[in-house]
């Protein structure tokens, strides 16, 4: 499966940084991704918090639309972002997620939903109220049957500006 997603995060803070705890940010996300010879659209909403200074915690949700199965992510994540410089930040994070499959492919095959679990990695800049990140994901699937197995890797960018 290729996967290439955009991010466009809209940062809501309170506070001059926006990784100091209490802030929060909304994000809207874009992308697109093949599954065999099937070509989906993505489209989602995520929510994060920063619970400590540096580290933040969210919910994602992702409808990947114009391919068959019907596909919906529930998306549970953390980001630790390293305070490097005041533009740079390199972060880490975990993610967990659930995937529901329904309906089924061109061939009349249905899937059970499945689950995924791991990590992102890469490195954000900000300057003034523009952040602009993009770094690595991977993620491992609980079974290995079906439209989603084994491990996937991809790139992610993100775009986002404070307000």
């Amino acid at each position: 499966m290729k996967k290439i997603f955009l991010g466009l995060l809209m940062v809501s803070s309170l506070m001059g940084d926006i990784f100091s705890q209490g802030s929060a940010s909304i994000g809207v996300k874009l992308g697109g991704a093949s599954i065999g010879n099937e070509d989906y659209t993505i489209a989602g909403l995520s929510g994060n918090y920063f619970v400590l200074d540096d580290f933040s915690v969210g919910l994602a949700y992702e409808k990947w639309f114009s391919g068959d199965p019907d596909i919906d992510k529930l998306s549970i994540e953390s980001t630790y972002f390293i305070p490097a410089s005041q533009k740079f930040h390199p972060y880490i994070g975990l993610l967990a997620r659930h995937i529901f499959i329904s309906g089924s492919d061109r061939f009349g095959r249905s899937f059970d939903d499945t689950n995924a679990y791991g990590y992102r990695a890469g490195l954000a800049f900000v300057q003034d109220n523009l952040l602009i990140s993009a770094g690595v994901v991977q993620e491992k699937y609980d079974t290995s049957e079906g439209i989603f197995n084994d491990t996937q890797t991809y790139l992610e960018v993100v775009v986002g500006f404070t307000f």
